[in-house]
């Protein structure tokens, strides 16, 4: 079994030549709960996220589910679930926890669930959310395309840079303006609404978003402001 460990930081540490099973029952120890693993045919990145990854994923999962009570749209949100697929060989298969999902087409489908297993046919989340800090997730794309993943949306803590890309048939993922989940968002329109929230506590730039969504989104939509 041969080891890649990035010596730069300590973490994320990338394992090569993984079998699956290898990968489901580290990622089933109760001690590795909070680690974040990505496994993708026989490559395994194990990493522990830091306060510069997880402020910008709690921040957008919190802007999500702003406008979706707002706007009065159903959603359920999932932020931690491994969704994992086997392949059709030792050390084929993949699986990955998104930093943040949201159900909205398929909400009906996972209601209730105590569990979610896309082997056995549980739908992946609608909207993927991924936030990179030290690396990219550009790399984990065939991932989610494996899962099925229609949406996702990358962030770049450090830039503040952030893209929408969709799902095309070839099973590449490809930028898109507007949402296809939320369709009245635009990668603009996210970033200005995360910028009301720079240097204030989170409960002040709630206030905000709020008083935001009605007047940026809600005049567009026939609501009253």
């Amino acid at each position: 079994m041969a080891t890649k460990t990035r010596t730069s930081l300590p973490e994320p540490m990338v394992l090569t030549d993984i079998p699956y099973d290898v990968y489901v029952a580290l990622r089933d120890v109760f001690a590795n709960r909070h680690k974040r693993m990505t496994y993708y045919d026989g490559t395994l990145e194990i990493m522990s996220p830091e306060y510069a990854h997880e402020k910008p994923s709690r921040r957008i999962a919190c802007l999500v589910s702003v406008i979706c009570e707002e706007l009065n749209i159903e959603y359920e949100g999932t932020s931690s679930t491994t969704m994992r697929l086997p392949g059709d060989a030792p050390r084929k298969g993949k699986g990955k926890e998104p930093d943040q999902g949201f159900y909205f087409a398929n909400a009906h489908r996972i209601l209730g669930k105590a569990s979610i297993k896309v082997a056995e046919g549980d739908p992946p989340p609608d909207l993927w959310i991924e936030v990179d800090n030290r690396g990219s997730s550009k790399g984990r794309l065939p991932v989610y395309s494996a899962l099925g993943v229609p949406e996702v949306w990358q962030y770049r803590a450090r830039s503040r840079r952030l893209r929408f890309l969709s799902l095309g048939e070839d099973g590449t993922y490809q930028p898109i303006d507007h949402s296809l989940s939320l369709p009245m968002l635009t990668p603009a329109l996210v970033l200005e609404a995360l910028a009301l929230g720079r240097d204030v506590l989170e409960g002040t730039w709630t206030k905000r978003l709020r008083a935001w969504v009605r007047e940026t989104l809600g005049p567009h939509l026939g609501l009253p402001r």
